[in-house]
């Protein structure tokens, strides 16, 4: 069976006009029973926070695609401490999960960080993409209630400190569009 070759790019924040519809694209996809049913995750929401989120200091997003369309993407920004990077969403259509396409954009993401720690969020009600996240080596540190109408979520972290499980470059091939 032929493999569709993957592409994956990494942006930063002065490039988000070339990628914003594709983000918004992507969520609008992946949340769309969410977005019907909840206030919280609509896209005018998604979109404030996106604002929020991108006028924080070390704003990175990396989007993959392959078979000629976006399959995902995963962004991230520094915490005020310095020494933490937020990763605020990974996501892939559909079509596009269970092929480990998620983890390249992450690993890729981290390796332009140099934190000393990244930290997300996911929410109580998900413990399969929990444990994905324990996989890649992320550890439970708590739980998190990030906003009033938010659903509560488990805090995840992953040491990124040289010589402790840094993730590594991908495997994949990458090629730049």
């Amino acid at each position: 069976m032929p493999v569709d070759p993957l592409t994956i790019e990494y942006f930063a924040v002065d490039r988000l006009p070339e990628i914003r519809s594709v983000i918004l694209d992507v969520y609008a996809e992946v949340y769309a029973q969410d977005i019907a049913t909840d206030p919280f995750f609509s896209l005018e929401r998604f979109e404030e926070r996106l604002e929020g989120h991108t006028s924080a200091p070390g704003w990175g997003c990396v989007i993959a695609r392959t078979s000629g369309e976006h399959a995902g993407f995963t962004y991230g920004f520094t915490a005020r401490d310095g020494t933490t990077f937020i990763l605020c969403e990974n996501m892939l259509r559909t079509g596009h999960r269970g092929r480990g396409i998620s983890q390249v954009m992450h690993d890729e993401l981290m390796s332009h960080r140099s934190e000393d720690q990244a930290q997300l969020l996911v929410r109580r009600t998900r413990p399969r993409l929990r444990a994905l996240y324990e996989r890649w080596g992320y550890r439970h540190a708590g739980e998190k209630l990030p906003f009033p109408d938010s659903p509560l979520y488990d805090v995840m972290v992953l040491d990124l400190r040289q010589g402790s499980g840094r993730p590594g470059q991908a495997t994949s091939e990458r090629n730049a569009p």
